[in-house]
């Protein structure tokens, strides 16, 4: 039986090794010697000599990757340093460096959003989906692959649709939610199947491979891996050839040809040390573990499971590392996005101002050439104006002269009137303080019945009702403002133009000063006492920074000459 099914999965795979990658990689290589370094379609090269070297060598992916950008960001090409970001993005990822590989992808996303691609957007976060998935991120990663499913979808791309399916059945394969991760695997290999895409049917059949060995159905196992490890040679794709066979190492030791199964898993071990992937060889020294351990070799089965547990741990360090990287990278990138509303904001206050100037210019140059042109216009009559207005002459002289005397009985009106508003202003101000200081006693006298029997509680509480309605200073005051405006007209006007400090309380204390009010007036008027009525003008002086030998009304009167 177990010849049988090393002969069968032998067949499946078909011995493909002369692959497309290599091929590509050498024609790339020769079109690249051929272009000019300082062209875009030299970064094009670049971009794509790093993306085929994903599956082969991320180190020389991540040299071409930072080439690229280099000359792309020379070059100004926004397309070029988009998938030369992507390119470092997976290159970091496939190397573990968590952090390297989020910043690169974000940026990517950034870039494509900025020129309208949301294909190579899309393509940038459904890799930060896989960085996520490997540190055990599952809940992120899933939320990423399903927001990039449902785009991919808006835009009819069904390759990354079933790309994405693909990743999305590798989460639920390791949280072991196989009916999820059967129907999203499946999904992802008819359609990768339909489109004939080698890389994403050799991916699906390998992680089918593996879901069927973890449920013990093992000639499905046989056909998926058979299937996987053919198609990974077809295309060259190093990673998946050594997936695969450690899987089919496995399926061999669960088939019981422990023979085979150690001269395979030995193979892999080697390569995966060579590559440095040290989470295959944790994978590797389970299953020899387990093979020892089922071939009565306990001593061999201790020994392993020993070196097992230590690279265990030290992959369990690395990913909290790789975790503490993934989180520093949300916190700065939480940090960028706070910084970059604050200056859109900036953007918006400035463009408002910008166009408000502009407004305001053309507003200026309109009115001067309705002026200019006005002005024309009155040059050309001028001259026709001049003889009329020799015509005019004299009797203009009598209406000037008439004009004058009416001016001047106008103006002995206005003094007149000034001199009643200002009897007004000061009748109104004296009444303003007798009402307030009846209303005061009376509202004492009032509170001095509490102490009455109940039979004058109901009319005391009446009158005391009455009295805090009528007690109104703001209603008082803006009835002595109006009077005290039209007496002393520019004296708000000049106070405030000379201190833009003072709010509407400095103005009330700075007119009771002005009429001459002493401090008991003043006070009753504010409906204070006087010691705070004292404080409210030692305040305004201070704010307006003036001496204290400075008399506040000599200063008021200097300010209206």
């Amino acid at each position: 039986m177990s010849k049988y099914l090393l002969l069968l999965f032998l067949l499946l795979c078909g011995f493909s090794s002369s692959g497309q990658i290599p091929d590509t990689i050498e024609n790339l290589k020769e079109q690249l010697e051929s272009t000019s370094k300082n062209s875009t379609k030299y970064v094009d090269l670049l971009n794509d000599l790093g993306y085929q070297h994903w599956v082969l060598d991320s180190q020389i992916s991540i040299i071409y990757g930072n080439q690229s950008l280099t000359i792309a960001k020379d070059l100004k090409y926004s397309l070029g340093i988009a998938k030369a970001h992507r390119i470092l993005g997976v290159a970091n990822w496939t190397l573990g460096k968590p952090k390297e590989a989020l910043e690169n992808l974000a940026l990517s996303q950034q870039h494509y959003s900025n020129l309208g691609n949301q294909e190579g957007a899309t393509d940038a976060l459904m890799n930060s989906g896989m960085v996520y998935a490997d540190i055990g991120e599952y809940d992120k990663a899933l939320d990423i692959f399903h927001t990039s499913i449902d785009r991919f979808s808006q835009l009819d791309l069904k390759k990354r649709v079933a790309t994405t399916f693909t990743k999305i059945g590798a989460v639920y394969l390791e949280q072991k939610d196989y009916n999820k991760a059967k129907k999203h695997l499946t999904d992802a290999l008819n359609i990768h199947r339909d489109l004939d895409y080698a890389y994403g049917q050799g991916e699906a059949h390998n992680r089918l491979g593996r879901m069927y060995l973890d449920t013990d159905e093992i000639e499905l196992a046989t056909y998926h891996l058979g299937r996987a490890k053919a198609l990974s040679e077809s295309i060259n794709d190093q990673d998946g050839i050594l997936s695969t066979d450690i899987q089919f190492g496995r399926l061999c030791r669960l088939k019981q040809d422990f023979e085979m199964s150690e001269r395979v898993l030995n193979n892999c071990y080697d390569k995966a040390k060579a590559r440095n992937l040290d989470k295959y060889r944790l994978i590797i020294l389970r299953e020899l573990k387990l093979l020892k351990k089922e071939t009565g070799h306990l001593n061999e089965a201790l020994e392993l499971y020993n070196r097992f547990i230590l690279l265990k741990d030290s992959l369990f360090n690395t990913t909290k590392s790789k975790q503490i990287a993934a989180l520093e990278f949300e916190n700065e990138r939480a940090q960028q996005n706070q910084q970059i509303e604050l200056l859109q904001k900036d953007k918006k206050v400035s463009e408002l101002t910008n166009l408000t100037l502009s407004v305001a210019l053309f507003a200026i140059g309109l009115i001067g050439l309705l002026i200019f042109r006005q002005q024309k216009s009155k040059n050309n009559r001028s001259k026709e104006v001049v003889r009329q207005q020799q015509q005019l002459l004299e009797s203009q002289q009598l209406l000037n002269q008439q004009s004058l005397e009416n001016a001047k009985l106008k103006e002995q009106e206005l003094i007149r009137e000034l001199e009643f508003k200002n009897k007004e202003l000061t009748s109104y101000t004296l009444n303003f303080v007798q009402k307030n200081q009846l209303l005061a006693a009376l509202k004492n006298q009032i509170e001095a019945l509490e102490s009455d029997t109940a039979g004058f509680e109901q009319r005391k509480t009446q009158l005391l009702r009455i009295l805090r309605q009528n007690i109104n200073l703001e209603k008082d005051w803006e009835d002595f403002k109006r009077f005290f405006q039209e007496v002393h007209l520019d004296f708000f006007h000049n106070l405030k133009d000379k201190h833009p400090e003072l709010n509407a309380n400095d103005l009330k204390i700075a007119s009771l000063v002005r009429l001459n009010l002493n401090i008991k007036e003043s006070a009753t008027i504010l409906g204070i006492s006087p010691e705070s009525a004292k404080t409210a003008r030692y305040r305004l002086r201070k704010k307006m920074g003036l001496e204290h030998d400075t008399v506040l009304l000599d200063y008021f009167l200097q300010m209206e000459t």
